[in-house]
């Protein structure tokens, strides 16, 4: 699994994903605004699963002390490349979401997991990756966690590719609510998929109170072919509405990403 994800990854253009369009844009911008609260110089922030950490060095300019741990050592590399270059202190480290070992208990004042959980396949691993987080976590400290919904996935795969319409693909999504890279159905690399609701029944379980619930992306990658098209200030109206329907029950699981900020109880 891990080979295959590397893979996937080093295939892709992750540095720019969330800035290529303006519909890919306003996941990110959702997700900083929902943070921008917890954010304060001198904090110490895990971003598991940073990409090529287009977070990790926003944090970083803005004073916080942060370490960035991605499964893909291209993704490392990268941000290391980036942080000497725009002399901004960021730790980089290559590892895996689900052993975070190297950490001590109650270290971080927020940890960011934005996408391990939609690769992890294995209730065991997600169980993992959740646990992790949590300990590294101090007391009362925040934890972010990314989700991809079930109901988004089929229109946006067939949106790129209408060979792969099939009713067996659709159950798989929907009823499985996960996919393997080895399954002949696969159309990227190992997958998980979340309901709004059994994201939040899942973090619950682990000494978590959800103070946030958002859909990232909303309607925006749906209509992504008149969002792009937009100009600023028609952007901006967007924005808008997205800003005012985003944490509507309706929507969530309607959106391609899915945001979930919870607090630590102990």
């Amino acid at each position: 699994m891990h080979f295959d994800l590397i893979n996937s990854y080093n295939e892709i253009d992750e540095e720019n994903r969330l800035q290529s369009t303006q519909a890919r844009r306003v996941e990110y911008l959702s997700t900083v605004e929902s943070l921008e609260k917890y954010i304060f110089p001198g904090m110490k922030i895990l971003d598991c699963g940073c990409g090529v950490g287009i977070y990790s060095l926003m944090y970083a300019k803005m004073g916080a002390e942060v370490i960035a741990l991605d499964i893909v050592p291209k993704h490392i590399n990268r941000l290391h490349e980036l942080s000497v270059n725009e002399n901004i202190p960021i730790t980089p480290v290559v590892g895996n979401a689900t052993d975070l070992s190297r950490f001590d208990s109650r270290k971080f004042d927020l940890t960011l997991c934005l996408g391990p959980l939609y690769h992890l396949i294995s209730e065991k691993d997600q169980e993992t990756c959740i646990n992790e987080c949590v300990r590294v976590t101090k007391k009362d400290g925040i934890i972010a966690f990314a989700y991809i919904s079930p109901y988004s996935v089929f229109p946006c795969v067939i949106r790129g590719d209408t060979n792969r319409v099939s009713s067996e693909l659709v159950e798989k999504i929907i009823n499985d609510k996960k996919i393997s890279s080895d399954d002949n159905l696969c159309f990227w690399t190992d997958n998980y998929y979340y309901t709004p609701d059994e994201i939040e029944a899942k973090l619950k379980l682990n000494n978590l109170d959800i103070i946030d619930h958002l859909a990232t992306d909303g309607q925006s990658i749906a209509f992504q072919s008149v969002i792009n098209n937009l100009d600023d200030k028609a952007f901006s109206v967007w924005m808008n509405y997205h800003r005012l329907t985003c944490r509507e029950r309706s929507i969530l699981g309607s959106s391609n990403h899915g945001l979930v900020i919870a607090r630590k109880k102990c």
